[in-house]
Order: structure tokens, then sequence, then C-alpha cells
């Protein structure tokens, strides 16, 4: 089994999510601009498949950043090594007028 790469509490020196779909969108972009000028078929595809590649890896950064606002909106960010949360002993958490638990008055 691979060591995991992103933080938790197990792995504290870990990537944030966010910063890691940050760094992969910048290495597949580096990886279109070394085949740019080829025009030939497999480039064209290979160059095609990547931008969607980075469009699902954006979007992928968009939802870990939603789920970072409603998370700082509970509590404040205690850390890798924080008190979590979410999850375990901090369930069931205040219910607002949202219906969806988290918190906020919306």
């Amino acid at each position: 089994m691979m060591k995991p790469i992103l933080m938790s509490s197990e792995n504290p020196e870990g990537w944030k999510l966010e910063e890691l779909l940050v760094q992969v969108k910048q290495e597949v972009s580096e990886k279109i601009n070394k085949i740019i000028n080829d025009q030939s078929p497999h480039a064209q595809l290979v160059i095609q498949n990547n931008l969607s590649i980075i469009e699902h890896l954006g979007a992928a950064e968009a939802l870990q950043r939603a789920s970072m606002i409603v998370l700082d909106a509970k509590a404040p960010n205690q850390g890798p090594t924080g008190t979590p949360r979410i999850g375990g002993e901090n369930w069931p958490w205040k219910e607002g007028k949202d219906g969806c638990g988290t918190g906020l008055d919306i």
C-alpha cells in the first residue's frame, strides 16, 4: 500500500487537498506545453484529454474549497493534530436554518 499523501492526523506533513490539486493542474499544464506545437492527431487528443483533466481537477478544487468554507463556519481549524470539526464525538452537531447540519443560518 502506498504511503498517504494527504494531510491528516496520521500524516500531519501531508498535502492539503486543495493545494495538491493546484499542483497537479500545474504539472498537467506543463505537459501540455511540451506538446502544444505537435499537430499530430495523437498529440491533439492527448492535449484535449489533459485539458479535460485540468477542468475536472478545477471542479474538485472548487468542491474542496466549498467544504472548507462549511468547516470554517463551524469552528476554527486546529490543524491536522487538533480536534476534528466533524465526525466522531462532534456528531451530532448544531443544525442551522439551512437544515443540512452546517450550523449556518442561511
